[in-house]
């Protein structure tokens, strides 16, 4: 890691730095995933299928019976449903398809 301070920054980059203060390239990031260890990119997880959903109801559903089955605990489905209820369904990442993953993951032999 290097790090410099901001003058010594702008001498070396000044279009990089013009660019990062105006905030001409900024994207903004509305979810996130922190704290889970047990994430695979290949196994769905609570996030992945709520990014399924096509209606906040139905979002609550997934959350029910991820919580009834014991895939997630109380205390991460009361923070999905704040989410949810806060945020709204988009602030999970974008819609999933129906075969997201089978495109995503699995090549298919032409």
């Amino acid at each position: 890691m290097v790090e410099m301070d901001i003058e010594t920054f702008k001498k070396l980059y000044p279009n990089l730095a013009r660019e990062m203060e105006q905030q001409l390239m900024s994207v903004e990031i509305r979810g996130s995933r922190t704290n889970d260890e047990d994430y695979h990119p290949k196994l769905p997880d609570a996030v992945d299928y709520i990014r399924r959903c096509k209606s906040v109801n139905e979002a609550e559903e997934v959350i029910e019976y991820l919580e009834r089955t014991k895939q997630i605990s109380k205390e991460k489905a009361c923070e999905l449903r704040e989410q949810l209820y806060s945020q709204g369904l988009e602030s999970f990442g974008p819609h999933k398809e129906f075969g997201y993953y089978m495109k995503r993951y699995y090549k298919t032999e032409e």
